[in-house]
């Protein structure tokens, strides 16, 4: 079976986790601040506090906005991962979903026609979907009123981007592979100040006791994790370059009447290959059929305002539109070049069929 996700893993990755074994600091240790140091290489923030997920990352960062700014309200993209949206939820904001383009993408003008302009402090979320950056007209949104700009990055590792704050995920098929782990970016040294304390259940050391200052809980990131991180920054951006050939190998290589690629901007990992299938075909059918032929396809995420914990009484007909037109394909590193070629022939194989069906 061909995988959509791999996990990154080397010999040299192996060998930096065994170091920490020999060690026996597995836990609290000094290759967390290391790792820190180093990932300011990509984020080119001054602050980069790492987390045992992203989820804590955002599930803190959003009780420093709350303490800060007081209840405030989200906007973002329905098709996104849950934690930073149970993050905001959770700590007394209000979250709002805003429709997508083409891409995928948080429609800015959509968004700006639907900001409130109240007594809340208003929040925008893009989800950068699959790896997709896509959020300088965010940005600039976001400038003119003098709104946040949080990124839900979990799958993207540039230092391109411009934001105020970003979460970043790590576990074992993302572009930074560990166990588990996260980390938040940004250049407000008082929020770094209030998450490096809440990492570590909110407490501030006073000589060989401490102070509970914040409310918070053990977040922290382990050694043993932060090592495996070490050894996969060295080569995060060399595997985002193999995984944009290999999108570039699939996007050229697969017939346009099955639908066309979300395309990716200099600020993408390359996460996802994302094909959106033509208006009447369906995901489901296409997932299956490449399954039983040996090569995994996925689709992410189901959308948050039709489920059952989060929904709301909202329409969003693009995002709606390609609920099931929405397939990734794989392209990660560690594909030959004899399964790419497999990828895009079994793909012309079902385009046969499907022209021979109809």
């Amino acid at each position: 079976m061909i995988k959509c996700f791999e996990p990154n893993l080397t010999a040299a990755d192996t060998d930096a986790v065994l170091k920490v074994l020999e060690t026996k600091v597995l836990a609290f240790g000094p290759n967390v601040s290391q790792f820190e140091e180093d990932y300011k290489k990509f984020s080119k923030k001054k602050y980069n506090i790492g987390f045992n997920s992203a989820s804590s990352a955002a599930y803190l960062l959003y009780q420093y906005l709350y303490e800060k700014h007081g209840p405030c309200r989200v906007y973002t993209p329905s098709n996104g991962f849950v934690s930073p949206v149970y993050a905001a939820i959770k700590n007394g904001h209000e979250v709002v979903f805003v429709d997508v383009d083409d891409d995928l993408l948080l429609d800015m003008e959509k968004l700006k026609n639907k900001i409130i302009r109240d007594n809340k402090k208003t929040i925008v979320m893009p989800v950068l979907y699959g790896g997709v950056s896509g959020i300088r007209e965010a940005y600039e949104v976001c400038k003119e009123e003098s709104a946040i700009l949080v990124l839900d990055s979990a799958h993207c590792i540039s230092p391109t981007m411009k934001y105020d704050y970003a979460f970043y995920s790590f576990h074992p098929v993302k572009p930074v592979c560990m166990g588990n782990g996260g980390l938040l970016s940004t250049d407000d040294k008082e929020a770094s100040e209030y998450m490096y304390s809440c990492r570590n259940f909110g407490r501030v050391q006073r000589g060989d006791s401490y102070d509970i200052l914040h409310r918070g809980f053990n977040f922290y990131m382990n050694n043993l994790n932060a090592s495996l991180g070490l050894s996969q920054l060295k080569r995060c951006l060399a595997n985002a370059n193999t995984r944009r050939a290999n999108f570039a190998y699939l996007r050229d290589g697969i017939p346009r009447n099955l639908g066309r690629f979300v395309e990716h901007d200099v600020g993408s990992s390359y996460y996802l290959s994302t094909l959106v299938l033509r208006p009447g075909d369906s995901s489901v059918i296409m997932r299956k059929y490449l399954r039983e032929r040996g090569v995994e396809a996925s689709f992410h995420y189901p959308f948050l305002h039709k489920s059952t914990a989060y929904a709301q009484r909202v329409t969003l007909p693009v995002l709606e539109s390609l609920e099931d037109r929405i397939i990734n394909l794989p392209i990660h590193q560690q594909l030959e070049q004899e399964q790419l070629e497999k990828i895009v022939n079994e793909c012309i194989h079902y385009s046969r069929s499907r022209r021979q069906s109809q």
